[in-house]
């Protein structure tokens, strides 16, 4: 059993059952007495070995001839590093593993997780040890392989055929079933069974010898046995169930002949049908409260859709739909360049891969494929890289939303869109839920933030996501209020964390109007989020006065004899320099040397602008997992009493 911090894991366990019901907790029960009898088992490869068969493959067609010139070279750059094994995942250079096993090997900490340990023995969430888990995961999902794959079915190079299936030989070696770290979570499961059956589909049946296609057909089952085994149930059931149930659909069609495949292919199709209208709100707006996570849900549901397409035995029609609903509201929040706010929580979570480091438009990638899908071409976002994904789902891109504002009531979010002195504007408002089920996992105390992108340079930007299980206090503070675009009292948070995946308190909002009118558009709100430890509540109005001013303000709502220290932030996007102008109380934010939008503070508080500060986890971004940057933070600073308003004016140049 590996090693952690015992108080930590007590508490885990402690904050995850204050949010359980009582249904939930006779299920962990039962599951934990399942797990139990399982590790008695014989858990070798042996006790999955099927009968010899045909090579098991993605039942969609993947045709790598589509890819164009730059594809192909991107793959074959990418090829150069991967078999010279130069790897880069979640921002992180593998070094050199050694006598280590890479499959088991963490690339900070440099010591191998345990290998023969029971999987559900190994404390992974609470390590001291061995890092975050993340990182040998992500190598572990082997998708990597795919663009390999492609290359090799394009250029018909031998040597990297056999680097990849060597990498299968080898993975299947050193991981027997249900044992070591790449076993205990269904969503790893899923993806690498996925990204196995692309490499077949791509190098054919004759790439791999009988016994080969044999061990490919037991890996399958064993993955096929676990994720219908321990599925993600109660405030698991999030991308985790999704994912779970794609893995089983894909494995029952590419292995109808395996025992349990009818029952594993009629039960992931119940489940994604109910999860279509779970997991995207009857407005489109993603459950996890987060572009990224919508994005990655979407994939999963267009991976099931394609391989279902392909058996002849199509998802029904509601899916499609709601697929399509989601895209639709994708595309409200995205730039001309093909980039959306990182609102929430991204661990930069894909299904197929051209290039594990390069995929910054995955957004839009996704959008194109939900647009061809659906039938919705409406959708399609501006740009979009040509990507292995195209191959398979295929591409629609150029048109881009157009202006207007819309109202997501139950997703949570209002959003404008327009042409002001030549450049596209939009301009979010959060007032929506936390996050999706009882522990809004991947969702941030962002309560009534507010992102406005001009020209498609993000002047209000979100600070994103940085780390999940090793992030610590910067895990806390990346989802924290302070670093986000809204009001905080005292530095706390609307919504107080407890754990990595999991809230203390969550601030709900209610008395949500919104005016329509592009013009004079209107968004105002209140949340309860301080209402218990400050006896105030935040409302805050964005008000859209003339074609390039806005006001906002934001008051506090309850006792009128309380004061508070109280900071309102406004966090610059990569690149957006903010100065303090000649006049008092203006503030600049300038691209490339030039003011794009002048702030105005309010006149009782006081602004500060800051850059990347170590000590208060202020003035900090992080454009992809695993990387932190410094920009520019504007914070307005004073004492409020209860009932008082602050008005800030925005001006575009």
């Amino acid at each position: 059993m590996s090693r952690g911090g015992l108080p930590a894991r007590l508490a885990w366990y402690g904050q995850r059952l204050s949010r359980m019901s009582a249904g939930e907790i006779l299920h962990r029960v039962a599951e934990l007495s399942k797990k139990q009898a399982a590790r008695i088992a014989n858990s070798g490869w042996h006790k999955f070995d099927v009968a010899d068969g045909p090579l098991p493959v993605f039942s969609a067609r993947i045709d790598p001839a589509l890819a164009g010139e730059r594809l192909v070279a991107d793959w074959q750059r990418f090829a150069d590093d991967t078999m010279a094994r130069r790897h880069r995942f979640l921002g992180v250079e593998w070094p050199t593993v050694g006598n280590a096993s890479l499959w088991h090997f963490d690339p900070v900490s440099r010591r191998e997780w345990p290998r023969d340990a029971y999987c559900f023995d190994i404390n992974y969430r609470h390590n001291d040890l061995y890092g975050d888990v993340k990182y040998v995961w992500e190598i572990n999902r082997l998708q990597y392989l795919q663009p390999l794959a492609a290359l090799a079915a394009v250029s018909g190079r031998a040597d990297i055929r056999d680097f990849v299936v060597a990498e299968i030989d080898s993975w299947i070696a050193e991981n027997p079933p249900f044992r070591g770290v790449n076993w205990p979570s269904g969503i790893e499961l899923c993806l690498r069974a996925i990204s196995v059956l692309i490499v077949t589909r791509l190098l054919g049946e004759e790439a791999f010898s009988p016994p080969q296609r044999r061990a490919i057909r037991s890996f399958l089952a064993a993955t096929a046995v676990w994720l219908y085994r321990y599925p993600s149930r109660y405030s698991s059931a999030n991308n985790h169930l999704v994912a779970e149930a794609v893995g089983l659909l894909v494995i029952a069609l590419a292995c109808p002949d395996l025992n349990g495949a009818a029952r594993w292919e009629a039960y992931a199709r119940r489940i994604l049908t109910e999860e279509a209208a779970l997991q995207f709100h009857s407005d489109g707006i993603g459950a996890e409260q987060s572009p990224t996570y919508t994005a990655f849900t979407l994939e999963l549901f267009l991976t099931a859709v394609k391989v279902a397409e392909a058996a002849g035995k199509p998802l029904e029609q509601t899916v499609i739909d709601r697929l399509g609903r989601a895209g639709e509201a994708l595309s409200w929040f995205m730039d001309e360049n093909g980039k959306v706010p990182r609102i929430g929580d991204d661990d930069e979570g894909r299904v197929l891969v051209s290039d594990p480091a390069a995929d910054r438009l995955y957004v839009a990638s996704i959008l194109s494929a939900t647009a061809t899908i659906c039938g919705r071409p409406e959708i399609a976002p501006p740009v979009a890289p040509l990507h292995l994904r195209d191959l398979v789902f295929g591409r629609v891109v150029g048109v881009g939303r157009q202006q207007g504002v819309q109202t997501f009531a139950e997703g949570g979010y209002s959003v404008l869109r327009d042409r002001v002195n030549g450049r596209d504007l939009i301009v979010c408002m959060d007032h929506g839920p936390l996050g999706y089920l009882s522990i809004a996992a991947h969702g941030h105390a962002d309560a009534l933030a507010v992102w406005l992108t001009y020209g498609g340079k993000p002047l209000l930007s979100d600070a994103g996501t940085y780390l999940y299980h090793s992030g610590g206090v910067w895990r806390d503070a990346f989802r924290g209020t302070p670093l986000h675009n809204t009001l905080s009292i005292e530095g706390e948070s609307s919504s107080l964390v407890s754990g990595a995946f999991n809230w203390k308190t969550k601030a709900n909002v209610r008395d949500v109007i919104v005016e329509s009118d592009l013009a004079f558009f209107r968004c105002q709100a209140v949340h309860d989020g301080y209402s218990t430890r400050f006896g105030v509540r935040h409302a805050r109005n964005l008000h859209r006065i003339s074609t390039e001013r806005f006001l906002i303000e934001d008051r506090l709502e309850g006792d009128e004899h309380s004061v508070h220290e109280v900071s309102i932030s406004y966090l610059a996007g990569e690149g957006v320099e903010i100065c303090k102008s000649d006049d008092a109380g203006i503030f600049d934010f300038l691209v490339d040397g030039t003011v794009a939008m002048r702030l105005v503070a309010p006149p009782q508080l006081a602004g500060r602008i800051v850059f990347g500060q170590e000590d208060d986890k202020l003035g900090w971004l992080s454009p992809c997992f695993g990387v932190k940057l410094p920009v520019f933070q504007l914070i307005f600073e004073g004492k409020m009493r209860g009932g008082e308003a602050a008005v800030t004016e925005l001006e575009l140049i």
